[in-house]
């Protein structure tokens, strides 16, 4: 998952839900970002621990 410094909308107000339209134009957004397989996101994980450890 990414997250975007574009998108200034609060998702998260309380009483005030997102439409359905805003919904699904998140979910589309977020649909064009960049994926990795779950193999490279555990070799980075590894490599991300692995300097914490130092």
């Amino acid at each position: 998952m990414k997250t975007t410094k574009e998108n200034k909308t609060n998702l998260t107000t309380p009483g005030h839900p997102m439409t359905e339209s805003e919904f699904l134009s998140f979910i589309k957004e977020g649909e064009k970002g960049p994926f990795i397989s779950a193999a490279e996101l555990k070799k980075k994980f590894d490599l991300w621990r692995k300097g914490l450890e130092k």
